[in-house]
Formats: structure tokens, C-alpha cells, sequence
């Protein structure tokens, strides 16, 4: 049991409380409020700190990319359609210990797919602490990943095998579609019905020119499920047809602009999709394979840099994306009954980059 006072807290919700402590008990928020008092709880001083919700990366590969041994557990390079796996079950603890994400307040990752496959299996979501699965784990099959990237057309089109185009990866997409309504389908086809007929789980679909932006906005557009664009780099030529479809963005690394779609963006056009009520969040992953931590909060403090407002961004790294991936009743806001995952930071880590992590919190426990 803790009990966190005098800090300045930001719930993530857009909402910023002065003068009011934060009880835990066991892995749960108890208590916020004014002047808490509970004998029985070990007191933290927050004097002069920033407290945040635990910020959650919704497209992270580090726990199944096989290091060091770069088997790349997160890509099932077989077959292009690969639907029914769980990414569950590529999941390396000791990788995602490693990384100590908890030091950049990163508290939970949506561990995905690679973009190697159309439809590459599903996303779960897991804490970032030292702890055995079971307590790791806050949901599985959180969400398909799919591509519609070039690199299904390396991975395949280099063995002389569709899709070798983009056009072959669409192609691919959209009969997987249409056999999935078939009444002699099974496996595969029963679970993609549930999810694009029946929007059983969302699509993070992983798109990076505008070609491609505008290509799965065109084949969604008709289906059930809820669109999440990752990458997205060029996210701002395919604006309008965004804001019309209501599709979420998670966007990719924008630190390493040399890339061609990335030279271009006009970042200011997040707030565009902000203000349309699009769920906008960000990853640390570059085409489909993540990057160190301090890169979720670069990227952050880019978009804020570009015109978005500082809690507006707080909200990309937390309640956006524990929306996206169905989680938001656990974690993503500090309120009472959620989970305790927080972290303590000396400054506002969203205006400057100056500010460090004190302390960070998972499921009421002090990891860091």
C-alpha cells in the first residue's frame, strides 16, 4: 500500500489535478483525493513532480523478436495469411525485462506481429515489469495486425509468390475477405468474418505511403471492424477520407527522417485528427520492428512541438491507445479501481526533454 502526496497529477484524460494524493492497495488505485490519510500506507513524496498514468506503446515487437538469437518470433514468414496465431505465445519475458521500458514510464505494450504477413495474427497486451506471465498479461487477442506494406512484397515477391505488388497484397486482403463469408470456410475464414463481419476485435493495419493509406481506406470502408492505420507516415495526404472513416492512427518513429514518406509529413495535421475525434497514439516501432524507448518520447514531444496541446498528447500515450486495444477499463487514466500503474517524473516528459522518471509504479508495485 502507497499513498503518493503533493504531487501534480495528470489523470490522462486531458484532466490535471492540484492538491489531491493517490492511494494504492495491492494493484489497484484505492483513493484520489485532497489530504488522504491512511497510517498503514508507505508515503511518497512528490513535491515539485508530475504524475502520470503509465504510458502504454500499442504497437511494440521487443518480447517476440527472438533476441538475442534474431529468430524474430514475430514473424511467421509461410504464408501471408496467418490470422488465427496469438502472439501470446512468442512472448520472451526476459526481452521486454531487458528494455526496462518502465525507466521512460512506458508501463504496458500492445505486443504485435511484424509486417512481414497480410494478416499476421493477433495483438496482445502485457505489462513491461519483472513478473510471471500471469500477472503480466492484461489481454490477449487485443487486436489483428495486418500489412499492406513493402515489406510483404520482399518477403514474398522475393521468392517468385504473391503478393509480389501491391496490388497482390490487396488482392490477397480482399479475397480473404470475401472466402471468409463462404459457408465451407473454416479456421482462418470464421475468424476473419468475426472480425471484419462481426468487429469481434479491431484491425491495426500497418500502411506507410499515401498510396497505401488511401488503399485500405478505400477496402475498409465497407467492413464492420474498427481501423487503426500504424505507421502512417504519410498519414496527412490521406487527411480528409481519415477524418470521414473515423480510423484511428497509431504513428511510427518519426525521429529517422530519412526515409522518403517520412521527409514530407506535416505533423501539425494530428491535431486535425484530434479535434475530428480520431483516437490518435504513436509507437516506438519503425516498419513493424521497435526502437529503443526514448524514441516514444521524442516522437511526443515532436507532435507537441508541431502545435498539439501538452495533454492532448498525454492522452495519446495513455487512454488513446488503452482504447484502441480494449484495455481502458484497466489502465490508461488514474482513477479509482484501475490499475496501479503510474509513473512519478520530474518535469512534464511531453515539454521537455529534461525531465527523468523518479519512480514508476505496475500493478501497485515499485519496479523503478
Amino acid at each position: 500500500m502507497y499513498l503518493i502526496k503533493n504531487g501534480r497529477i495528470h489523470v490522462g484524460d486531458g484532466t490535471v489535478l492540484d492538491g489531491c494524493d493517490i492511494l494504492t492497495e495491492g494493484r489497484v488505485i484505492r483513493d484520489i483525493a485532497p489530504g488522504i490519510c491512511c497510517q498503514e500506507a508507505e508515503v511518497i513524496d512528490a513535491s515539485g513532480c508530475e504524475i502520470f498514468p503509465g504510458f502504454i506503446d500499442p504497437h511494440s515487437s521487443v518480447g517476440a523478436m527472438g533476441m538475442p538469437s534474431r529468430y524474430l518470433d514475430n514473424q511467421e514468414k509461410t504464408d501471408p495469411l496467418t490470422p488465427q496465431l496469438n502472439v501470446k505465445y512468442a512472448i520472451d519475458p526476459d526481452e521486454i525485462d531487458a528494455q526496462e521500458f518502465y525507466k521512460s514510464g512506458i508501463t504496458a505494450v500492445g505486443l504485435t506481429p511484424g509486417n512481414a504477413n497480410v494478416m499476421g495474427g493477433q495483438i496482445a497486451v502485457c505489462k513491461t515489469a519483472h513478473m510471471k506471465m500471469a500477472d503480466r498479461l492484461v489481454k490477449e487477442k487485443a487486436a489483428l495486425k495486418c500489412s499492406v506494406t513493402s515489406e510483404v512484397k520482399s518477403v514474398y515477391g522475393g521468392r517468385n509468390q504473391m503478393p509480389k505488388t501491391r496490388m497482390g497484397a490487396f488482392w490477397i486482403f480482399q479475397e480473404a475477405l470475401r472466402k471468409a463469408k463462404a459457408p465451407e470456410e473454416q479456421e482462418k475464414g470464421e475468424l476473419i468474418c468475426e472480425i471484419f463481419e462481426k468487429g469481434s476485435m479491431p484491425a491495426f493495419v500497418a500502411a506507410q505511403t499515401a498510396g497505401e493509406i488511401q488503399g485500405v481506406l478505400e477496402m475498409m470502408k465497407t467492413e464492420y471492424t474498427s481501423l487503426v492505420l500504424v505507421d502512417g507516415y504519410e498519414f496527412d495526404r490521406a487527411l480528409e477520407e481519415i477524418k470521414r472513416q473515423n480510423a484511428g492512427l497509431i504513428l511510427g518513429n518519426v525521429s529517422d527522417c530519412s526515409q522518403v514518406t517520412k521527409h514530407g509529413m506535416d505533423l501539425g495535421k494530428i491535431c486535425d485528427l484530434n479535434e475530428n475525434g480520431n483516437l490518435v497514439a504513436f509507437t516506438a516501432s519503425n516498419g513493424g520492428f521497435s526502437e529503443g524507448r526514448e524514441v516514444f518520447l521524442w516522437t511526443a514531444i515532436e507532435v507537441y512541438r508541431a502545435g498539439a496541446d501538452a495533454e492532448e498528447v498525454v492522452k495519446m500515450m495513455t487512454l488513446n491507445p488503452a482504447k484502441m486495444l480494449g484495455v481502458s477499463d484497466r489502465i490508461g487514466t488514474l482513477e479509482t479501481g484501475k490499475d496501479a500503474d503510474l509513473s512519478i517524473y520530474t518535469g512534464h516528459p511531453v515539454k521537455t526533454y529534461a525531465a527523468r522518471v523518479r519512480t514508476s509504479m505496475i500493478n501497485g508495485e515499485v519496479v523503478f
